[in-house]
């Protein structure tokens, strides 16, 4: 059933690849208008600065403190991915570089042993494929990797997509769309009579990462906050990431190689190298101190990279709630929805988020999972 008697106008507020992929769902795909509004350059953000990780194992598995469900939701999005990327392709004209060669999960302490030893067993319960490998064997196929590993994993859940590319292919394919208007600037939002409301617009989606609850809204000739609409979206926080770009020469790895919070990804004539993990902290600029210690960790996972210059380093902040899992849905006030909090899982989730919120919005079946995700839930902090 429906929630509008005709064609409706939907505002997205926020223009990275979350608010990008739902805007391209809603239009693209369903012929519905829809008005993008951001205060700043389209695709930037977290979304420019991601590593393009498609990572539902390593990222959802077994991580501490996720959502129960996350997971699954990682999974599903997942296999939406090669649907996705070949038809946004197609529509683009340009490739997104999709590569679905497994990545390499290995382990250079005990604790990172462990954290694969807690993976394998969720894989293994899920009946999800893996490959347990000996340290020979992933030398075997990765030889840019150390010879101190401990062990590892060649996980084919977990590939990779260049996100620059798919955000550029996105923003060309919703240029180009005369149901498609972008707005350099805030959301006019507004509350009548307790009511928010976005001329001319029949609902409002929230997608605007960790400044999503800060949107402002103007009531009685002053600005609020919207977490004043729904105290929920108070949950979303920053966490600052900092990444670099090394050159890549011929003692470069091929495929996305990961130690704890350490993961190399090939891109190109570059490898990119990331990242850190700093919650409640809003980074504007990589700090020199920060790349350098980073640069060192990826040096100790891949010798190799030793001599490479250092090609670009660059900081974004990730959106997070306290069970790490997005919140995806309809909000407490009437026709505003929510799509934030993805964590490190942005780019992974955002087929996924694109289906579900426009489902929803479009009064359609979501399914049991988007529920399962709505800002509503309950979960301890």
């Amino acid at each position: 059933m429906t929630l509008f008697s005709s064609k409706p106008r939907i505002a997205i507020i926020g223009a990275g690849i979350i608010g990008l992929s739902i805007a391209c769902e809603l239009a693209v795909r369903r012929g519905v208008s829809v008005t993008v509004y951001d205060t700043r350059a389209p695709g930037r953000g977290a979304s420019w600065a991601a590593a393009g990780m498609i990572a539902p194992a390593f990222e959802a598995a077994a991580e501490p403190g996720v959502h129960p469900r996350l997971f699954d939701l990682c999974m599903e999005s997942a296999a939406l991915w090669p649907g996705f990327a070949a038809r946004l392709s197609a529509e683009a004209g340009a490739p997104v570089g999709l590569d679905v060669v497994p990545s390499l999960a290995v382990a250079l302490d005990g604790a990172q042993l462990d954290r694969l030893e807690r993976i394998s067993g969720v894989l293994t319960a899920r009946s999800v494929p893996y490959e347990t490998l000996s340290p020979d064997a992933i030398v075997q196929r990765e030889p840019a990797v150390t010879h101190e590993i401990l062990g590892g994993m060649e996980l084919p859940t977990d590939f990779r997509v260049h996100n620059r590319q798919t955000v550029t292919a996105l923003l060309a394919v919703l240029q180009a769309s005369p149901r498609v208007t972008f707005v350099s600037g805030p959301a006019p939002l507004k509350s009548t009579g307790g009511k928010l409301v976005l001329e001319r617009h029949d609902a409002i989606i929230a997608a605007a990462g960790w400044e999503t609850p800060v949107i402002k809204v103007e009531e009685k000739g002053r600005l609020y906050s919207l977490v004043n609409w729904d105290a929920a979206l108070d949950d979303i926080d920053c966490h600052g990431g900092q990444m670099l770009s090394v050159a890549a020469g011929d003692r470069a790895p091929s495929r996305v190689v990961r130690a704890g919070h350490v993961y190399l990804v090939p891109r190109a004539d570059e490898v990119v190298i990331g990242a850190t993990a700093e919650p409640g902290r809003v980074i504007d600029a990589p700090e020199p101190e920060a790349i350098e210690a980073l640069r060192r960790e990826g040096v100790r996972l891949c010798p190799g990279l030793a001599d490479a210059p250092v090609a670009e380093s660059w900081a974004g902040v990730r959106p997070g709630t306290p069970d790490l899992a997005p919140f995806l849905g309809a909000t407490a006030t009437p026709g505003l929805f929510v799509a934030a909090g993805h964590y490190r899982n942005g780019i992974l989730l955002a087929p996924i988020t694109a289906r579900m919120i426009a489902d929803q919005v479009l009064g359609g079946n979501a399914g049991e999972l988007a529920a399962v995700f709505s800002p509503r839930r309950s979960y301890t902090a």
